[in-house]
């Protein structure tokens, strides 16, 4: 009985705590976090998703998409499934299509440059307050997520760009108006 009337209370601490960081109010997050959790749900239930791995983040009903995939036709598919699950009101589609093979040594290349430039982005004071996804394939990074600033945006891709190693960097973070 006093686990059912803590978890209850800890949840309900737990989004308010993460809306406040957020700048939205509770029921925004609960809003947020069902309709992300329908869109991996839609996603996942279709065959051909299997195995991507496709970053989802949702912030006020603005659904993005991040990652590497193989086709562009896939990337397509993913937005228009995204694009049609209730409480989504649009889609940024941050679906990039992987660029030659990456070698077994390249692989571990990424992976490096990948944790280079989540330490750069925890220095940094713009950056280090937002949750960004960072996906590197081939050199190239991938920034994706929600800024609450084109500063904030632009201070995350200005570190990335100066890890080594890094060839390009797609700074696709969103700056909802």
């Amino acid at each position: 009985m006093k686990s059912t009337i803590i978890f209850p209370a800890a949840l309900s601490l737990l989004m308010v705590s993460t809306a406040a960081l957020a700048d939205k109010s509770a029921g925004e997050s609960v809003d947020d976090s069902t309709t992300q959790a329908a869109v991996k749900t839609k996603l996942m239930g279709d065959n051909f998703f299997g195995g991507m791995g496709i970053n989802i983040e949702t912030h006020k009903g603005i659904v993005q998409l991040g990652g590497w995939i193989d086709d562009a036709e896939a990337g397509a598919k993913a937005a228009e499934l995204a694009a049609g699950v209730d409480g989504v009101k649009s889609v940024d589609n941050q679906l990039h299509v992987k660029q030659g093979e990456a070698s077994m040594g390249q692989t571990v290349d990424d992976t490096v440059i990948t944790t280079r430039t989540k330490a750069a982005h925890a220095d940094s004071a713009l950056c280090s307050s937002l949750s960004v996804n960072v996906d590197t394939y081939n050199g190239v990074v991938l920034l994706t997520g929600f800024a609450d600033s084109g500063e904030a945006k632009k201070a995350c891709g200005d570190a990335t760009a100066a890890v080594a190693n890094v060839k390009s960097v797609i700074n696709g973070i969103n700056v909802p108006e």
